[in-house]
């Protein structure tokens, strides 16, 4: 995405998408089998435990910010501004069309759910966020680490990357005492924060570090070999008795006692992040280059309309593929880019449009997120 604060790099939005397609073939994937389908025959783990893609954004984030702001004095009140031009308008469209779409009869404290699901701490009471926006959750830890970002960026910039490590092994002392506490952290270390900010931090890490590393190229296949590896750890995480996050077998357990919830968002981070660092290295021009990048472009509509859209294929549209994927990538998919392309540029485009710079060097260089 092209913005006044950075060079653009067709890659990142590459990466953009690569998260929403895989949380896209995750909600996919439940909601056929929701449908009482039986699962895909042909297992691939990052789409099965698809909420992963989640972490990728959040590295993603953690990434270009600290590029933008790296070595440089930052604007806090227009990086705000940005920040609530990119997130808000969207964001609050999608809480307010499920809200306005519920049919009656309403619970009475709808109107006060409604107000308080548009806060960004609204994560922290579980609401509902309208009809479709199940997955909006994530957007409100977005929100909370660009409050904290200023600050964030005021110390690498006094103290240096040990900060940054400071602060996720702070993270990870944090999640183990309420383990040892409480015997679960998986909603901590998810549906928070004090999980998220591991990724968001790891992210800025491997800023730094792209920021300050010799500009080299390496194959494409690096990248290949970290996903396959990424596949692989998640695939050693979820088995029988390892991390869980979806029940596939119906058990109906909502939390998972796993101790593995203690490390595995900080693990997520390094994993993406090799992942982002390798892509952004590899030489090797992508095919059909342009439209990735549009599609990584939209992916925030992508990622904020393919509930509904999942829900209308489950309930209306009869799927004539058996496999929950090849629905996912032949019916899902393409209706969601088509809303997606139409929320883009009606809702999210012109606000875009308004954003200004925040950071600048000493020799007042103009890098745009």
């Amino acid at each position: 995405m092209q913005s006044p604060n950075i060079l653009y790099s067709p890659k990142l939005d590459h990466l953009r998408f690569f998260a929403a397609f895989v949380v896209l073939m995750f909600h996919s994937n439940l909601w056929y089998i929701g449908r009482g389908e039986q699962r895909d025959s042909l297992h691939i783990p990052i789409f099965d435990q698809g909420y992963t893609g989640v972490a990728l954004f959040m590295v993603i984030s953690g990434f270009i910010l600290t590029l933008i702001t790296y070595g440089k004095e930052m604007n806090a009140r227009r990086f705000y501004l940005n920040r609530i031009l990119r997130i808000y308008p969207l964001f609050a469209f999608v809480v307010t069309f499920g809200y306005f779409s519920t049919p009656d009869p309403r619970e009475t404290s709808v109107g006060i759910d409604y107000l308080m699901a548009l806060l960004p701490i609204s994560n922290l009471y579980r609401l509902k966020y309208g009809a479709y926006g199940g997955v909006l959750f994530s957007v409100t830890i977005e929100l909370q680490f660009y409050l904290l970002f200023p600050i964030i960026a005021m110390m690498v910039r006094d103290r240096g990357v040990r900060f940054l490590l400071a602060l996720v092994g702070f993270m990870l002392l944090l999640r183990a005492i309420v383990f040892m506490l409480n015997g679960s952290v998986h909603h901590l270390a998810y549906f928070s924060i004090f999980g998220g900010l591991d990724l968001f931090l790891i992210g800025c890490l491997a800023a730094v570090f792209y920021a300050r590393g010799p500009e080299r190229k390496i194959s494409v296949w690096w990248s290949v070999g970290v996903l396959l590896l990424i596949n692989l750890v998640i695939w050693l995480v979820h088995r029988p008795g390892g991390l869980f996050h979806v029940d596939y077998s119906g058990g109906g357990r909502v939390a998972s006692n796993s101790p593995l919830w203690v490390i595995w968002p900080a693990l997520q981070g390094v994993m993406f992040s090799g992942l982002l660092l390798a892509y952004l290295a590899s030489g090797t021009k992508l095919p059909f280059s342009r439209s990735t990048a549009y599609l990584g472009r939209i992916s925030y509509s992508l990622y904020a309309w393919h509930i509904m859209i999942c829900m209308l294929v489950a309930t209306t549209i009869r799927p004539l593929l058996d496999s929950p994927y090849l629905t996912g990538i032949a019916i899902i998919l393409p209706l969601s880019i088509g809303l997606a392309a139409v929320s883009y540029a009606l809702i999210e485009s012109p606000f875009l449009r308004m954003r200004v710079s925040y950071a600048r060097a000493a020799a007042e260089s103009t890098l745009v997120s």
